[in-house]
């Protein structure tokens, strides 16, 4: 994952929004590869983002609509502004979802944690060291 860095501080949306997501397919509040951003969806991020990162909280809707940078994550439906707004994306934006074969090993639970532990040793711990 790319992460946006601003004045040497690295924002952690992305990499706590797929925690996010990870914690919604253990959950089963995201199935199917269908992931919309969902009440359960966006209180997961919050609790996440308390815990993980000490910076302002960054809107859900940034992680969900930049993460389709990312060669694993796609939205279904129209997405065009450079800035999106929560309207934007409830008109046009049907869904999110990941790369098949990485949807299908996390249904695992083992690669799961594996991928969750990589997420935070990876982007959240570097991070809490500086402090």
């Amino acid at each position: 994952m790319i992460v946006y860095k601003r004045n040497g501080k690295t924002n952690l949306a992305k990499p706590i929004f797929m925690l996010s997501i990870l914690y919604g397919i253990k959950d089963r509040s995201i199935i199917g590869n269908r992931i919309r951003l969902t009440e359960p969806l966006v209180n997961t991020y919050k609790a996440f983002f308390k815990k993980y990162s000490q910076q302002p909280m960054t809107s859900p809707i940034y992680p969900y609509y930049y993460l389709k940078g990312e060669e694993f994550y796609y939205l279904i439906g129209s997405h065009y502004p450079k800035t999106p707004s929560a309207k934007f994306l409830r008109e046009n934006v049907e869904y999110a979802s990941l790369d098949d074969d990485l949807w299908q090993l996390l249904q695992d639970e083992g690669a799961r944690n594996e991928i969750k532990e990589a997420i935070i040793s990876y982007f959240i711990e570097p991070i809490k060291e500086l402090k």
